[in-house]
């Protein structure tokens, strides 16, 4: 994949400008943008794909894989809201990969260019289908310096109510906790998406790197009329995420 550093705006109102729409819009590019160096946190959106395309990768012997359309709009909001806080961010995007997982390829430039970022704190931000059983799973696969119970109920907090938000209660487990807007447990669940074969989670966990895995359905990534701007709930997905991570810093980010 081709690295495209990217050094313009992030958003024109709820759109992305037109150079980064085309950037997003591509296939078999890395997309970076830094805020300056060296970051506390790392946005990565290894699954992105443009409005319209539900498959990456398409070139594996195994057929691919369903594609995360238009999930680098909440991380967008974020890396912005990062930068009203003070906090250093990157945003590294996978723009449909063809032919490997990014995520899953401990050699891949996704993961190359997240692990040689040197951040304190890792985000995958994903999307999850329509059917999805939470609206939003967090997850820190078997990365075992996150704390995925803490910074869930920072989240939790950070967003409100009004959504179904499902925390891992330890890495290495589907096991989840169920959170409330105060960010207190409601009640016990299982995770659709455990991100335990993850590699990029792993790997970073290996480098003392927390790293957690956020699945958002598409309430917060898509439109009903298919404008690629960013929804009233993504608005509020990538503030809140901003919000959690820096507190998620302050706190320090290595699980109890």
């Amino acid at each position: 994949m081709e690295l495209r550093p990217y050094d313009g705006p992030l958003l024109d109102g709820d759109r992305p400008p037109a150079d980064l729409l085309a950037l997003l819009a591509a296939r078999d590019i890395l997309i970076e943008v830094r805020t300056a160096d060296p970051p506390r946190v790392v946005l990565g959106v290894p699954h992105h794909a443009a409005l319209g395309v539900d498959r990456i990768a398409e070139r594996r012997p195994e057929g691919g894989r369903v594609a995360d359309e238009n999930a680098v709009l909440y991380a967008l909001v974020a890396l912005q809201h990062l930068a009203a806080l003070g906090v250093v961010g990157q945003l590294v995007v996978a723009a449909h990969a063809t032919d490997h997982d990014p995520n899953k390829l401990p050699t891949s430039p996704y993961c190359r260019r997240i692990l040689a970022s040197g951040a304190d704190l890792l985000i995958e931000c994903h999307g999850a289908g329509r059917r999805a059983p939470h609206d939003l799973e967090l997850s820190a696969g078997r990365n075992h310096v996150a704390d995925p119970l803490r910074f869930g109920g920072a989240l939790a907090r950070a967003l409100g109510p009004g959504f179904h938000l499902a925390a891992q209660r330890v890495p290495g487990a589907s096991g989840a906790v169920l959170m409330d807007a105060r960010g207190a447990g409601t009640g016990g669940s299982v995770l659709r998406f455990p991100a335990l074969r993850t590699r990029s989670l792993s790997s970073a966990g290996e480098r003392g790197m927390a790293a957690l895995h956020l699945e958002a359905k598409p309430r917060f990534r898509t439109r009903g009329d298919g404008s690629p701007s960013v929804t009233a709930s993504g608005h509020r997905l990538g503030r809140a995420l901003a919000t959690a991570a820096a507190q998620y810093l302050d706190a320090g980010t290595s699980a109890a």
